[in-house]
């Protein structure tokens, strides 16, 4: 892992604690990701046949994040960055910082910082957690990759194709969403302006 810097996130009992985001972790942290992420998961399930209930579907439930850090661990331009508070990692992002380029009227052909893939820890999700631990790390995720965006001179700007469980998300954030993409498995695309960047910005309190 290379460098890291506090950020805050809200716990289940509204307290605000201090996390590590790490702003590149390898392949063998992934896999550590996988098996607790996945443990966890199988847990939950045992736990909601026994109580009789049904368990929410995990769109991102089947990624394995060690193979996808290790395929652009080489990269300088596609780091992983991670979210992580009492030896748990509580989020995961891989972004790319070169070769993708606005589609939005006001920033056609304009560089911008793609998100590969964002994803929270299973115990933070309300989908599966009436009481997640933490609450935010999808907020504090898009506020690093803003912020890379600005660190490359791209005033803020991102994209990014979105799991159906995610689009209410990201559209609250002031992503707009450019149609459904048939080359990336028919999700939506989305991306968010240097304006609408600066606006998020501007109501986050990292």
């Amino acid at each position: 892992m290379s460098e890291h810097h506090l950020v805050p996130l809200k716990a289940a009992d509204g307290s605000i604690v201090d996390a590590v985001l790490h702003e590149r972790v390898d392949a063998g942290y992934g896999l550590k990701v996988d098996s607790n992420w996945k443990a966890h998961l199988a847990a939950e399930t045992v736990r909601a046949v026994a109580e009789g209930r049904a368990i929410s579907h995990l769109e991102h439930g089947h990624w394995e994040w060690g193979e996808k850090i290790k395929e652009s661990a080489h990269l300088l331009s596609c780091p992983t960055l991670a979210i992580e508070y009492a030896n748990e990692t509580q989020g995961l992002m891989l972004v790319q910082t070169d070769g993708h380029f606005g589609k939005l009227p006001q920033q056609v052909d304009k560089p911008l910082v793609y998100v590969v893939y964002l994803a929270t820890a299973p115990w933070n999700l309300r989908a599966l957690d009436a009481m997640p631990r933490f609450s935010g790390v999808g907020l504090v995720m898009l506020h690093a990759a803003i912020q890379m965006s600005i660190d490359n001179e791209f005033k803020g700007r991102i994209g990014l194709h979105s799991l159906p469980q995610a689009e209410k998300f990201y559209e609250r954030q002031g992503f707009q969403c450019l149609g459904v993409d048939l080359e990336k498995e028919g999700l939506k695309y989305y991306e968010l302006s240097s304006q609408a960047a600066s606006e998020f910005i501007g109501r986050s309190t990292l």
